[in-house]
Formats: structure tokens, C-alpha cells, sequence
């Protein structure tokens, strides 16, 4: 029997040790998930990557010693070609928060060929970090860097790179992102499925604007406090009637007016985050009339 996965999710007291035993008897290895294991290292990790060549998808979210993706020097230096060989195509290193641009540039130089790539609350990286990813994993078709709060609309231009390979891209409280940004990607990436910029509180109807005209097969938007009016909610209407998921929470220009004409244009809606929004009960009213199907999220106590 050949084990190709494994899951030590939340083993709190496994270290690199028992890690490296693990995968010298599972070289077979295709998917390893080792969320919360709080004592592993980059040794551990890096055994890992060059004894399982077949390995595709690596979490280590929640990993804080963890920072980086590399190939044993003994690997490298007995086969310099072996670094096509991290066939990695999915990594999250969310809340790995030591995670610097320089190891990104490892990262990506070795993991060219990745595909999805969650890096949430990594508060080191910065433009530069975003620049290696863009440049080296040119296939890449989803990036989280959400809480990544030194990502500026430097970085987005260099995401932008990624052109119509990019579906997913949350850029959520990176608070220096503004419609610059957005209007590098929507130039170039259009083929976008999902963005979320909630939090990032300078982006405005004129990025959602020409966002939404270049991106006709968005279907999950995430619009929250930022400064977003029924302006916005127009173009939304009138761009993106197939729009399943929307969130607009604490957008204050937002009126009744806007949300129905959302819900109008968009039937087949299925979320809608409008907490902290000032709605009345008859825009809630007209959204499920519109919305069949829709679930509605807010913090209206007069509404059901």
C-alpha cells in the first residue's frame, strides 16, 4: 500500500524528528497537511519537500517557525536540476508570520510551477516579496496576501504580470492598496473570479467601476469599508449580473437604492454581507423578492 497523504493537523508535540521519519517511509507522499504543528521547523519542512519529489500540496498554516521551502543542500548539490522537482502546486503558509521577501524569493524560485498560494497575515513581505511571486510563478492562479498590511499598489502592479492566469486574489486590509491597484488588475486579469479589497478604505467607485467593465466573470466581490456609494452599486448591476457572492459591509454610501438594484440585476445571488449598513426593512425585503436563493448577513435588529 503506498500512503500519498497525510494529515497532522493540530499535533501540537510533533517536531522535526517525528516529521522525518514520517516522510523517509512515505516517499510517495502527494499531499501533507500540517497545520498548527507549532514545533516544526524549516528542517522538518525541508526533508519533507526533498524526500517526497510526487509532493503537490503543503499546509503549514500556523506554523511559526516555519518561514521557507527549500531543497536540502545535499540534493541540490549532487543534482542542481532536482530544483524543477518541487512539484508543489498548492501552499498555504497563512499566520507563518516570519515569513520575509527573501524567502519568498526562495520559495518561488524553487516552486515555480505553484498554482495556489496563501500567505495571510505574513506581515514581513512587502512590494518586493509580491514582485518575486509574480515573476517566478507566472501559472499562478490563486493568492491570498490578506493582512499583509505593507503591500502597496506597487505590488499590485506586479500581480498584474499574472495576467489572465490570476482567478483570486485577496488583497482584504492590505490598507495601502487603492483604485490604482485595483485598476492595474482589472486592466489585466480578466478573467478575475474573486477579489476581495475589504478594508482597504481608499479604493472607490471609480476602481469598482472599472473593475467590474473589464471583469465579466466576477462572482465574488468583497467591497467592505471601503468608499463605495450606490455609484458603485450601478456599475455593479450593470457589469456583473451572474455576481454570487457580494460583501459590502460598513460601506456608508451605500443606500437602499443601490442594494436593490444589486439585487435586480443579480437573481442568481447567493451571499450578501451588508452588516453595519444603513438599510431599511424594505430593501432586505426587496433583496429576497429579487434573490431567491439569497442568504442575507447584517446586524439589522429590526429585521429577521
Amino acid at each position: 500500500m503506498i500512503l500519498e497523504k497525510i494529515n497532522i493537523n493540530a499535533c501540537c508535540r510533533l517536531t522535526d524528528r517525528g516529521l522525518q521519519t514520517a516522510v523517509k517511509r512515505c516517499p510517495e507522499l502527494r499531499y501533507l497537511d500540517m497545520q498548527s504543528c507549532h514545533l516544526i521547523t524549516n528542517l522538518g519542512v525541508t526533508e519533507a519537500v526533498s524526500r517526497c519529489v510526487n509532493l503537490e500540496r503543503l499546509d503549514v498554516t500556523g506554523c511559526p517557525q516555519v518561514t521557507c521551502i527549500t531543497l536540502m543542500d545535499s540534493v541540490i548539490a549532487q543534482s542542481p536540476s532536482h530544483l524543477e522537482r518541487i512539484y508543489l502546486r498548492y501552499l498555504d503558509m497563512t499566520d507563518c508570520p516570519h515569513v520575509t521577501d527573501e524567502d519568498l524569493f526562495i520559495i518561488t524560485s524553487q516552486c515555480p510551477q505553484l498554482l495556489f498560494f496563501y500567505l495571510r497575515r505574513c506581515p514581513l513581505i512587502t512590494d518586493l516579496g509580491v514582485s518575486y511571486i509574480a515573476n517566478n510563478c507566472s501559472s499562478l492562479r490563486e493568492l491570498s496576501m490578506s493582512d499583509c498590511t505593507s503591500i502597496t499598489d506597487i505590488g499590485m502592479r506586479e500581480l498584474a504580470k499574472l495576467r489572465d492566469n490570476l482567478r483570486y486574489l485577496s488583497v482584504a486590509k492590505c490598507e495601502k492598496v487603492s483604485d490604482d491597484g485595483v485598476i492595474n488588475i482589472a486592466r489585466n486579469c480578466s478573467k478575475l473570479r474573486y477579489l476581495n479589497v475589504r478594508g482597504c478604505e481608499t479604493v472607490s467607485d471609480l476602481g469598482l467601476e472599472f473593475l467590474v467593465r473589464n471583469c465579466p466573470r466576477l462572482r465574488s466581490l468583497d467591497i467592505g469599508k471601503c468608499d463605495i456609494t450606490d455609484e458603485g452599486m450601478f456599475a455593479l448591476s450593470r457589469y456583473c449580473p451572474n455576481l454570487k457572492k457580494l460583501g459590502v459591509k460598513s460601506c456608508d454610501g451605500i443606500t437602499d437604492k443601490g442594494i436593490v438594484l444589486v439585487a435586480y440585476s443579480c437573481p442568481t445571488l447567493q451571499q450578501l454581507h451588508v452588516q453595519d449598513c444603513c438599510l431599511s426593512p424594505d430593501a432586505y425585503a426587496m433583496v429576497r423578492r429579487y434573490c431567491k436563493r439569497a442568504i442575507i448577513e447584517h446586524t439589522n435588529p429590526g429585521v429577521l
